[in-house]
This record gives C-alpha cells, structure tokens and sequence, in this order.
C-alpha cells in the first residue's frame, strides 16, 4: 500500500494534490519540492509512520506540522477542536527529529495535558523574563506612546515627571526591579525645599509603576510601602495677589522690558491663562470677529476644551497681522519657533523691570480672581469658571453632574468689568 501511494505521488499532477499520505523521507522531499516548484502550488505530505505529522512545503518554506486533540471533552459534551502545533522545518529538522518530536507531543497528549497551552505559556514567561530585563527608560518610552499619548498637556506633563525623576534618580538604565524604597525616600529628600515638585514626581513615577505592574514587569509598587511620614507634604498654599498700585507698576515698568515681554505681561494682566496656554496660543486660535480665544483639550491644563472671551484691552496687546495661523502670538523664546521655557528669567526680568521682587507670573490669575470679587458683583463661581478649574472645584454633588452650562455671556460681562477696571485704575 505504501509503495502504491508513492508510485501515485508521483505519477498524479501536482495541480490536483491538496494532501497526499506516504511515508516522508528525504528523497520523498526533494521530489516534492521540485513538483511544488514547477507547480508553484502548496503541497501538503502527510506522514504515514506517524498520524498528525505532517509537512507543508511553499514556495519559500517547508515546515513540519503536528496535529493532535485534546483528551476529553468540553463543557458542552463536545470534544475538543483539533490543533496544529509548528515543529520547525527541512533545513533544521530531519524526518526522523520530526517523528520523535511528534511522539513527545503525543506522550503528552495521552497523559491528559495539552502542549499548545504549555507552549503559549512557555513563551509568555519568555517573554516577561525579557520584559523584567527592559530598562526603565525603555518602558517609559512605551508608556508615554502607547499608554498616555501626547494628546493634552496633562499627559505631556505626566510622562515629563517621570522622565525627570529618573533622570534625577540615575536609574533610568537599570530594569524596573532595580528602584526600591530607598530611591523614592531619596527623590523626596531631593526636593524636599520644593514640596509641590515632590508630589508631582511622586504621584507621575507610581502611576508609571503601577502601568509595570498591570505588564507583569513587576509584582509589586514599593510606593505603597512608604508611609506617610516619609510622603512628600502638601505644598503651603499659595496666596500671593497684587493690589491695583502694584498692577499699575506692572503695567506701567520702572525700567525697560523688551517689547514682546511688556505685551504678554499686559495680555496676562488683562486675559487670565496660563502662563504656557498664553504662551503657545497661536493666531488660528483667535476670532477676531467674535472677540474669543477657542483651546482644545489638548491645549489646556485640565485637558477639556475652553472659551476665553476677549476684550478691546486685551485685543490690543497682539500683534494680528501674522503671516501664518501656526505662528505664536507670543514668540517668548529667542530661538526662533521654539517654546518659551526661560521662565525664570521672564520674572526676574519682571522684577528687576517693576521693583515687584515677588512676581510670579501664576499671581496675575489670582489678581484676577481677587480684584474681580472685591470690586464688582460677580459671583465667585462665575469667576473661577473663568480660570479653567476642574467643575469639581466649584461644584459638587448633584450639580457636578447637571450643571454644565458654560455662562458665555456672563463671562463676557465679567471681561467687559474687568477692562473697564483696568483702564479707570492702570491706564
């Protein structure tokens, strides 16, 4: 029977094959090869001497294949669906090494186990022992684009303090396993004269811990054994403002400041963004018709899109005859197309400029929010609405969750007091 099924082999056109059973040797693989050559058709050689063994020949691959199914049955009363297992191929394996690898994988079978799941789970434990072995920096770069994204100015921020607690820590290099207890008591050591950069760099280097954890790179986070004591304590709050005589020194400097610096402190004196919202804000981002400055979420703080109505005051201080809408109203930085990052030396330049030796850009926003309270009727929710805070900040409860109306025209009212104000008071 068997030399009948190879006389057939040989004779039948290849055209017609899909699998044909003899016994595989390697003079019975040469002439397959050459017939799938002039075939340029898959041939499928089942094994004879050994049931589910089979060899698959392509035009640029031949590969050995092992069928089985697992004892048993499943919940449903069925059994179990075959499955294919890939033993290797002609070059590195032999008909026999093929056999004998094949009877292993039955052997198994009949003990009740199942080789397929074994080999996955083989490969997974592979896989994370390479994972373990990843540098930090490694996984911080897969973090920052496959997990946050560079979608909002939270997430850029994010990924940055992590970046730079490694950077500060030197481990960037080693694998994860590598930063203990003793590295996050020595960051909050580090910055223990700066409380508020402590807690960034201790909440963003958790939660890019707790990502490893959920990529079995690490069982444990050593932030949760630090206690308390050891956290880094909450910043004292800050509640610097500049009364309307030390607005007045703002608007009007002692000394000379360069031009675009003069411009945005006076935008920022008249428009409460931020400081870096101001900074990047670009011409397509204006209207000029409707006197308003549209953000999306990524370019705010809080990640969710907002509406800064504009006044006459505040329209004054820029510069609309721009040659492209890509470019910064504001271009800060001296380097040309680059984002302002001197921001030390923008507020001693202010300071030197107004004799105001405790400038702080982020105080004009608080300025705002003051002055805006104690001189006019505006309720304060109206106002900090117009700082762009979280709604949790000035709604809880039910009303978080129903209350969303964004009060365009009222803001608009409080941007028209606030002009007013500023040209009785500083102009």
């Amino acid at each position: 029977m068997r030399v009948h099924k190879q006389r057939l082999f040989v004779s039948l056109n290849v055209s017609l094959m899909s699998t044909i059973h003899l016994r595989i040797d390697k003079k019975a693989i040469e002439k397959a090869i050459k017939q799938q050559r002039e075939a340029k058709k898959r041939l499928l050689l089942a094994d004879t001497d050994c049931k589910g063994l089979r060899l698959a020949i392509n035009s640029r691959s031949a590969s050995w294949t092992y069928a089985y199914r697992k004892r048993g049955f499943d919940f449903g009363g069925e059994r179990f669906p075959m499955r294919t297992l890939k033993l290797g191929d002609v070059v590195t394996m032999t008909p026999q090494e093929a056999r004998f690898e094949a009877e292993q994988i039955k052997a198994l079978v009949r003990g009740g186990r199942d080789p397929a799941d074994e080999i996955r789970k083989k490969r997974r434990d592979n896989q994370n022992a390479n994972d373990q072995d990843r540098s930090l920096d490694w996984w911080l770069n897969n973090y920052s684009h496959n997990y946050l994204g560079a979608d909002t100015k939270h997430k850029r921020d994010e990924a940055s303090h992590v970046r730079l607690a490694l950077e500060e820590l030197q481990i960037g290099d080693q694998p994860a396993r590598n930063l203990t207890e003793a590295h996050i008591k020595e960051l909050t050591l580090m910055h223990r004269d700066r409380p508020a950069t402590a807690r960034h760099r201790f909440g963003a280097l958790s939660r890019f811990l707790d990502f490893l954890i959920e990529r079995t790179v690490i069982t444990a986070n050593p932030f949760a054994n630090i206690s308390r004591k050891s956290r880094p304590k909450n910043p004292m709050p800050r509640n610097t403002f500049y009364d309307i005589n030390q607005v007045k020194m703002l608007w009007h400097p002692a000394h000379p400041l360069k031009d675009v610096y003069i411009r945005y402190l006076r935008f920022l004196i008249t428009t409460p963004l931020r400081a870096v919202e101001a900074a990047e804000l670009r011409y397509a981002q204006i209207s000029v018709s409707r006197m308003e400055i549209s953000l999306t979420s990524a370019d705010t703080k809080n990640s969710e899109p907002f509406v800064m109505p504009l006044s006459d005051l505040a329209m004054q201080q820029m510069n609309l005859n721009a040659q492209s809408n890509d470019q910064r109203i504001f271009q800060l930085s001296t380097k040309a197309d680059q984002p302002m990052k001197s921001w030390s030396h923008f507020n001693n330049s202010v300071r030197k400029a107004t004799g105001i030796d405790n400038f702080n850009i982020h105080n004009l926003r608080r300025t705002f929010s003051t002055l805006t309270a104690e001189n006019s009727e505006f309720g304060e929710g109206l106002i900090d609405g117009l700082l762009n805070h979280k709604q949790s900040a000035t709604r809880s409860g039910v009303m978080r969750h129903y209350q969303l109306a964004k009060h365009t025209q009222r803001r608009r009212d409080v941007m028209d007091w606030w002009q007013d104000f500023l040209t009785s008071e500083v102009q």
